[in-house]
């Protein structure tokens, strides 16, 4: 049985108003920023409850994992891997492993451990219950919520759509910011008084949701674009100077907030999110901060991320990297999942062999991909199991396409910010009389630090070029350097390059071959309704492989076509976007057409895999605007199949139509969900080591994003299994656009999560039954 919930007034809700717009000379909008009002609205925390008889005594005593230096220098607290930790976590106590480490202690760490060495030996359930109970309190409540401030509740992004349904939604997705927007609650630090495992920080945050209570690395990436988009810029601000903070604390950037993550990083995405502040908003005054310390988490990654490897293809040595965390025990986050995984192995693993697969496990965390059939050697051993797939991770022997095509952009975008700052300032770069590493040697920049950053872009690049880009199969894929070969699993990671302006030369000049880069692509928007870039083609029950789709791969996937785009401004129309399967270049996909999972026809409903408003378009805006459109239709229809509705304009569905696809509970009035499924428009996503998460930091993040870019072209939205039609007012009646006439869609009653709907339209949607 699951936790029971007990819950604390701390997060809010906020209340839209009104925005005053007018006209100045030269057709400029004005917009008057709306008033916001702030209420308490209740935050879970989770008390820990047995799941087996109370007297049943807590499993793996006696076999404790070695002390984890890389987690608070070794010492003994309370998240760190350790005897406290492991007996907690496996006496079973809570559904989610997270939620006992993000729980502070009530008193100091010594009077914890002090309450907790008395318990004695032989621990059982029950005592292990009490215990937790009587010392530590509720988790996330380190962190507070608090009124946005500068809240603009019609941005410019606004008047790029047409749609009035989208134009709608997209304002309430708008107004999300305020309940993930975070500040260390200063009542809650320690200070020797207790125990946390909080970082704190000295600026706002904005979490990604559920059970990531806390700020997260490349989470934030997608996060700043999309507060770029409601010009929140002094939270964009915020953020990039929390990412700051942790450089100048760590060298580096860690996974999260929490200090048991500070023994990995994520993909290195702190230039790219400086990059993107200071081309919206210009300012670059924040440059005599980042540059440096830019600098800085680039040379951590030289250091302790890169290695020279031989081609098998031209026999140079290339510059790589890879993925790779020195680690020897359960994830604190995830520590059952971590300790059954390897304690489960049969046969039994040694002492050794569990090191290396705890490894493995942490190096998977730090790729942001936990976890994928991209690092397995054997990923599809039990598609209803993930541990026996998960004993085969080989992820620090993957040189990761994804990862090179950021080092490589990084350093370009680095050198360029370095060429702004000395062009806006006059003088020298700041920080310029430092030595920074390469990996294998040290290059003096007191010269030029965009010289350097520049050399070691196209080191990385060339090795991309080399490993990674398959000229036959028209794709870039992972290199695995223990076959010496290239992977075979086809990733919207293969876009990243492109997203990172490295384009094989084979795509420049031909366009019949940037055409068959595409062709994967082409097929995927025809094969399956829902999100095309999804995780991969294996049904594996990973977290990241099909039939999950991600918001960061739609927009890096996008952001791959609008690169092909500009190498060809006269592009070509298609009269048919979508392709078979035997126009796919030979072998891109990896997968024969008969071992690809099917669409199921229950879940396509009255999708058009097509839009008319891509028609006669050139093809790289044409595919821009299919995935855009999608990516917008899940999101918005799994919002509207949990209870979203927009006041005065489209009613809520019947309550006994809102929990089809499974993922409505009681109460919720539309949720963002953080993945979705490729062949089911309507649902979230699934599979991995937890439940699937609402909120949602990247999700919001690339809804402003994509609405801003590709509204205009933006259909009404369409939803497999609910259509939405225009009604008149009693609710009667409902008239589809081609004339159809639906009859006894009852009363209209408008259950409203916000939105200011100036529209005199009206609409609701109705369930069409599924299938089985």
């Amino acid at each position: 049985m699951r936790s029971p919930i007990i819950t604390t007034p701390l997060l809010g809700i906020l209340t839209l108003t009104h925005t005053l717009t007018s006209s100045s000379v030269g057709a400029q909008n004005i917009t008057q920023t709306s008033s916001v009002s702030f209420s308490a609205t209740p935050v879970s925390t989770t008390v820990p409850s047995a799941t087996v008889a109370a007297d049943t005594p807590v499993p793996g005593q006696g076999d404790y994992p070695p002390v984890q230096y890389l987690c608070e220098n070794g010492s003994n607290t309370t998240y760190c891997p350790g005897v406290l930790l492991q007996d907690v976590q496996l006496a079973g106590i809570f559904p989610d492993s997270k939620t006992f480490v993000d729980k502070p202690t009530n008193g100091t760490l010594n009077d914890t451990l002090a309450a907790f060495n008395a318990l004695g030996s032989n621990l059982t359930v029950g005592t292990m219950e009490t215990f937790v109970e009587s010392n530590f309190k509720g988790e996330g409540l380190d962190l507070e919520q608090i009124p946005i401030e500068g809240f603009v509740q019609n941005p410019a992004i606004l008047d790029n759509i047409s749609d009035p349904i989208y134009k709608a939604w997209t304002s309430i997705v708008n107004s999300y910011w305020t309940l993930l927007i975070r500040e260390t609650n200063e009542s809650s630090i320690c200070n020797g008084q207790c125990d946390s495992s909080l970082i704190p920080l000295n600026h706002t945050v904005v979490v990604p949701g559920g059970r990531y209570r806390e700020i997260y690395y490349w989470d934030s990436r997608w996060i700043i674009e999309g507060l770029l988009k409601s010009e929140l810029y002094n939270y964009a601000w915020n953020l990039l100077q929390n990412m700051m903070d942790f450089i100048d604390l760590y060298g580096y950037i860690p996974n999260g907030g929490r200090k048991y993550y500070i023994n990995r990083s994520q993909p290195p995405v702190f230039v790219q999110m400086l990059d993107a502040y200071i081309k919206v908003t210009s300012n670059t005054t924040i440059l005599e901060r980042a540059l440096p310390l830019a600098s800085a988490e680039l040379e951590w990654w030289a250091n302790n991320r890169t290695f020279n490897y031989t081609s098998p293809f031209t026999n140079k040595t290339v510059l790589v990297a890879h993925y790779a965390v020195n680690n020897s025990a359960p994830r604190p986050e995830g520590y059952v999942e971590d300790y059954e995984t390897v304690t489960g192995s049969s046969p039994a693993l040694n002492d050794s062999a569990k090191a290396e697969l705890y490894s493995e496990l942490a190096t998977g965390a730090e790729s942001g991909w936990d976890y994928s059939s991209r690092w397995c050697k054997q990923p599809l051993l039990n598609a209803t199991d993930n541990n026996p797939a998960l004993r085969t991770l080989n992820v620090k022997a993957i040189i990761p396409v994804d990862l090179l095509s950021l080092l490589s952009g990084d350093h370009t975008l680095l050198a360029n910010l370095y060429d702004l700052y000395a062009n806006s300032t006059g003088g020298s770069a700041p920080g310029n009389n430092s030595t920074i590493s390469t990996g294998n040697s040290s290059s003096s920049t007191a010269s030029s630090p965009a010289f350097y950053h520049r050399q070691q872009a196209q080191l990385f690049q060339d090795a991309i070029l080399d490993l990674c880009w398959d000229p036959a199969k028209s794709w870039f894929y992972d290199f695995n350097t223990t076959s010496n070969s290239r992977s075979n699993v086809y990733t919207p990671a293969g876009a990243w390059p492109l997203w990172q302006n490295i384009t094989p030369n084979e795509l420049v000049n031909n366009e019949t071959k940037a055409l068959e880069f595409v062709s994967g692509a082409r097929f995927l928007l025809g094969k399956y309704s829902g999100i095309p870039s999804v995780a991969s083609l294996l049904a594996t029950g990973l977290n990241w492989d099909f039939p999950n789709s991600w918001p960061p791969h739609v927009h890096t996937t996008i952001k791959a076509f609008e690169n092909l785009g500009r190498h060809y401004p006269n592009a070509s129309t298609l009269s048919n976007l979508t392709i078979p399967y035997s126009q796919v270049v030979n072998g891109q996909l990896g997968v024969e057409e008969a071992e690809l999972q099917p669409q199921p026809a229950s879940t396509i409903g009255n999708v058009s895999l097509q839009t008319q408003e891509a028609a006669g378009k050139p093809w790289p805006l044409a595919l821009s605007i299919e995935y855009a459109n999608r990516y917008l239709g899940a999101a918005f229809c799994s919002w509207y199949s949990t209870g979203g509705a927009i006041e005065g304009l489209l009613t809520q569905l019947p309550l006994s139509e809102l929990n089809a696809t499974g993922t409505y509970t009681a109460g919720q009035s539309g949720v963002m969900f953080e993945k979705f499924n490729a062949t089911d428009t309507d649902a979230a996503g699934g599979g991995g080591e937890y439940t699937v998460q609402v909120g949602f930091g990247w999700t919001n993040g690339v809804v402003l994003w994509a609405a801003g870019e590709y509204g205009q072209y933006l259909p009404s939205p369409t939803c497999p299994m609910i259509p939405i039609i225009e009604v008149n007012g009693n609710g009667n009646s409902s008239v589809y656009s081609n004339g159809t006439t639906v009859n006894g869609t009852g009363p209209i009653e408008n259950s409203s999560s916000g939105g200011n709907a100036t529209s005199s339209l009206l609409f609701a949607g109705y369930r069409i039954p599924r299938e089985d």
